[in-house]
C-alpha cells in the first residue's frame, strides 16, 4: 500500500488533505517506513513572543523558537523519511506570501515569516541534490483564513498529485519547469519570492 507521511494533523486544512489521500487509497502515517510516496509538512507554527509589530523589535527567543518548529523539526522528519520514498517520491511543504520578499506585507510575526523564508531556500539546495535522484518538490500555500480549509485541500491535493509538466513548458533555458522551486496558492497562482 502507499503511503503519504504527514507530518502533523493539527489543523483543519491537514486533516481535510489527509482524508482525500485516505480516498484514494493511501495510508497516512507519521513514522518513516517503506512505501512512502508524499512527504507533506504541514507545520506552520505561529510561537509566543512573535506578535511584536514594526518598531517594537523582534524577539530574538521567539525566532529560535519559529526557526525550530517550521525549519529543524520538520527538517529531520524528512531526513529520516527520504530512505523510505518510493514512487512519486513528492516532497511538499506549506508556505505563503510572508515569506516572499517581493509580497510579504507583516508587520508582525517576524521569526515565524523568516522561518518560511529560510524554509524555501533550504528547499531550494535540497531539491538541487534530490532531483536527480527521482524527488520532486512542491510549496503550497493554503490560505488559511481566507479560503475555507475544504477547498483549500482540494486545491492542495491537485497541486501535490499532479506532475506540472503536464501543462507547464520549459523556462526558456532549457530546464523542464518540474526542476523550478515553485511555491502556489490555494487559487492555483504563483507567488514569487
Amino acid at each position: 500500500m502507499s503511503r503519504v507521511y504527514v507530518t502533523s494533523l493539527e489543523s483543519e486544512f491537514a486533516r481535510e488533505l489527509a482524508a482525500l489521500y485516505e480516498a484514494e487509497g493511501f495510508e497516512i502515517t507519521a513514522q518513516p517506513g517503506p512505501g512512502i510516496e508524499y512527504f507533506i509538512d504541514t507545520t506552520d507554527a505561529y510561537v509566543e513572543g512573535d506578535e511584536k509589530k514594526v518598531g517594537e523589535g523582534i524577539s530574538m527567543t521567539a525566532g529560535a523558537a519559529a526557526y525550530r518548529r517550521n525549519v529543524c523539526e520538520p527538517l529531520q522528519k524528512l531526513e529520516q523519511v527520504i530512505p523510505w520514498m518510493t514512487g512519486k517520491k513528492r516532497i511538499c511543504f506549506l508556505n505563503s506570501p510572508a515569506a516572499s520578499i517581493n509580497c510579504c506585507s507583516g508587520t508582525a510575526a517576524f521569526g515565524h515569516n523568516m522561518s518560511k523564508a529560510a524554509i524555501n531556500l533550504i528547499l531550494v539546495l535540497t531539491k538541487n541534490g534530490l532531483i536527480r535522484r527521482g524527488f520532486t518538490f512542491r510549496l503550497f500555500d493554503p490560505m488559511t483564513g481566507e479560503v475555507q480549509a475544504d477547498l483549500a485541500a482540494r486545491s492542495g491535493y491537485a497541486y501535490f498529485t499532479r506532475d506540472r509538466f503536464q501543462d507547464d513548458f520549459t523556462d526558456g533555458l532549457g530546464r523542464h519547469d518540474e526542476e523550478n522551486l515553485i511555491v502556489r496558492d490555494a487559487l492555483g497562482r504563483e507567488i514569487p519570492w
